[in-house]
């Protein structure tokens, strides 16, 4: 099961990804970022009303504090590379399972084999392959540890609450850090911008990106979230799939579909 769930993240993932590319050429990172998930929060309200449940200890609190900050700043980060280069950033953002597998140990009762380790480098090298890029992306590479730190922090919040009144209380962190923020950067411009029709652009993209985080946050509660986190690149190939379906996009498509392939063989061998 969390094999099915994961791989409906990363779809979702990949859809809403491509259809976030020209708002954000059209909106500074901090503010998409910032619409986005307040519609998150505002659609999970219904669901954690019905059966909402609360951090029980002060620590609790602070580890959703915790993880809203490194996840607003992971997506800000990933946003503004993907404006100023959208294959470097991502080519480097998939090293997110690499850092997980690292980092994992130091939080997580997670230890792996072999099959393990050259699943997820092969995943890491289908990524290098799919996008073919040989620039250094600091954005990328920011991503790539904040998601492996927030995914090991959320499993660790997973022993003290339920996956969705986790998932509603952190992106309500989210939202909150990212309003002070987004104040203080833009001053005046930010509080007088016309926010109607951004929110009305961004909302059909914060539905899909709800199914990513359901789908994400219940497959953690099932597995690992190293194994999670490397099953969740496949967005790559569906991201492929729908560029080349979709949009037409046939760009060397010969080197993604080299490259799809060695992640479909990583996520096969970490899956196992």
């Amino acid at each position: 099961m969390w094999i099915a769930l994961s791989i409906t993240c990363a779809l979702a993932n990949a859809l809403w990804t491509a259809l976030a590319k020209p708002i954000v050429q059209q909106m500074s990172p901090l503010r998409v970022t910032l619409i986005m998930r307040a519609l998150v929060a505002a659609l999970l309200i219904v669901p954690f009303a019905a059966r909402p449940e609360f951090p029980s200890s002060l620590g609790v609190w602070l580890l959703v504090i915790a993880i809203g900050l490194l996840n607003g700043a992971r997506w800000v980060v990933i946003l503004h590379g993907v404006k100023r280069d959208y294959f470097s950033t991502y080519g480097m953002y998939n090293t997110a399972p690499l850092f997980t597998l690292l980092l994992a140990p130091t939080m997580l009762p997670e230890r792996f084999g072999v099959e393990v380790w050259l699943g997820v480098l092969a995943i890491i090298a289908g990524g290098a392959v799919f996008y073919r890029t040989s620039r250094f992306s600091a954005y990328g590479l920011a991503g790539a540890g904040l998601t492996a730190a927030v995914n090991i922090l959320f499993k660790r919040g997973m022993d003290f609450m339920s996956p969705l009144s986790l998932l509603f209380l952190t992106q309500l962190s989210i939202t909150g850090v990212l309003a002070v923020s987004y104040l203080i950067v833009e001053g005046t411009a930010g509080r007088e911008a016309r926010w109607g029709a951004d929110v009305r652009r961004i909302a059909p993209l914060a539905a899909i990106v709800v199914v990513s985080a359901l789908a994400f946050t219940y497959a953690l509660s099932l597995d690992t979230a190293t194994r999670v986190t490397a099953v969740a690149r496949v967005n790559l190939v569906f991201g492929f799939l729908l560029s080349y379906l979709m949009l037409r996009e046939k760009w060397e498509w010969q080197w993604k579909l080299a490259g799809t392939g060695l992640i479909v063989a990583g996520t096969i061998a970490v899956a196992m």
